[in-house]
């Protein structure tokens, strides 16, 4: 006997396309895709009629202990993210409000990440110093074999993000020649040329307080002079990249070039796709790289159906709306969004604008297993882990922060009505979620070595 079957429920494959059938699941693995109402019996049967079961989504782009609690972050952001049909997260972590980063311990790391997540969690590390790059394929043996470099928070802007980051071009390429020789390692790039930031910065912050401000202090010439900078390194090392969070089609353009060259993956956020310059919730929506104008939240989504972007990855940070008053100057930057990441893209991409669940599912979990090693995660398939969102895709519900389960305390899509939602979420074969409330405690994810 199964311990769990979903029955006549319609499996969103990006291979297959959408079939209705059977999910059989023994020892939180997938153990067959059967014909609908095929009659295996198991310890726990959930009718799927009406529903989507989906690969449980994999956020490739978070930080948790942004605020400075990586311990209640794992337990609150992965709960929030469970009730999003969340099923693995991958946290950009580095040492934060540190006047000497050290190296990172991995296994200090997994035993905190096993004590406390409601999901499966995997790292990857931020290049702060040399020492940190010197001990990087030491990182890679333990199982973090992803690593994050900031072109921009260097000098001032270090410190608006609690960050030490002594990293220059010259440990970021040595950092690369370890990179290129490993077969499964990738550097993550936020590709801001912090000089032109600054020198941008001085001459705007006079003329505006508002995130057409923010967004011109920040201009798409400095993200793609990081990206030229990082791909001609990649091109000499070997080295695989991936670029975050871009908002803006020239730059998903200018890297797209680089794959004549070089192997490169492109990530962009739900945030860029859904809010402009002209957003109402003003500085709420202040994040790095800034949200841009609407032809340019167009050309993302035009990109997007074409194939170009690889990911969809959050930047999931859990900030207060203390640290986002006055000044957008002196606004925090970033917000929560792993409870909305796939409920946005049913909503606005699927209904909204025909973007096909298929193409949803590459996006938010197959694509992300595919380029951090992950072999059994992103697709129902047989042999895979057993993660699962179960989506009513015609639910209507209005956004409320409270009932996302999060430290942060708002939401930009608060009081937004969107349509499509997880209903039920299964974590590699364990049901964590049901109708809103999550039934996982603390300590049942695992720390993914890979």
């Amino acid at each position: 006997m199964a311990d769990l079957i979903i029955t006549n429920v319609d499996i969103v494959d990006p291979v297959d396309g959408v079939r209705r059938g059977d999910i059989v699941v023994e020892h939180g693995r997938i153990i067959d895709i059967a014909l609908a109402k095929s009659g295996i019996r198991a310890e726990r049967t959930i009718d799927g009629t009406g529903l989507h079961a989906f690969p449980g989504v994999i956020d490739p782009h978070t930080h948790i202990g942004f605020a400075g609690n990586f311990v209640g972050d794992l337990q609150s952001e992965t709960r929030s993210a469970a009730k999003g049909g969340v099923t693995t997260l991958l946290s950009f972590h580095r040492h934060y409000a540190s006047a000497d980063p050290e190296p990172y311990d991995v296994d200090e790391l997994a035993t905190y990440i096993e004590d406390n997540a409601a999901i499966d969690v995997g790292l990857h590390f931020g290049m702060l110093t040399r020492e940190q790059v010197r001990h990087l394929p030491d990182y890679i043996d333990a199982g973090v074999s992803s690593f994050k470099f900031y072109l921009a928070y260097r000098g001032a802007d270090a410190k608006t993000v609690g960050m030490v980051n002594e990293i220059d071009d010259g440990a970021i390429y040595e950092a690369f020649q370890h990179i290129g020789r490993r077969p499964h390692a990738v550097a993550g790039i936020h590709a801001e040329n912090t000089d032109i930031v600054a020198d941008y910065m001085a001459k705007v912050r006079p003329e505006g307080d508002d995130l057409a401000a923010w967004s011109a202090a920040r201009p798409v010439i400095s993200e793609m002079e990081g990206v030229s900078r990082m791909a001609f390194f990649a091109r000499l090392t070997g080295a695989a990249l991936y670029i975050v969070h871009i908002g803006s089609p020239e730059v998903i353009d200018f890297a797209a070039e680089q794959r004549a060259h070089v192997k490169i993956s492109l990530e962009t956020c739900p945030h860029y796709l859904t809010h402009t310059t002209e957003t109402e919730v003003g500085n709420l929506a202040k994040i790095n790289p800034p949200i841009r104008d609407l032809a340019a939240q167009n050309g993302v989504w035009k990109r997007l159906f074409d194939g170009v972007i690889d990911t969809i990855g959050t930047d999931h940070c859990a900030v207060h709306s203390s640290t986002k008053s006055g000044s957008m100057w002196d606004a925090s930057a970033g917000f929560s969004g792993m409870a909305t990441l796939l409920p946005v893209l049913i909503s606005e991409g699927h209904h909204r604008r025909g973007l096909s669940l298929e193409a949803i599912a590459r996006l938010t979990s197959t694509n992300s297993a595919r380029l951090f090693n992950l072999p059994t995660k992103g697709r129902l398939a047989a042999g895979s882990d057993a993660d699962i969102a179960l989506v009513n895709l015609d639910e209507e519900w209005v956004v409320d922060p409270a009932q996302l389960d999060s430290a942060s305390d708002f939401s930009i899509y608060q009081g937004q009505t969107l349509t499509g939602r997880p209903v039920v979420t299964v974590a590699r074969g364990d049901v964590v979620m049901v109708d809103g409330e999550v039934t996982a405690a603390p300590g049942r994810g695992h720390f993914l070595r890979r």
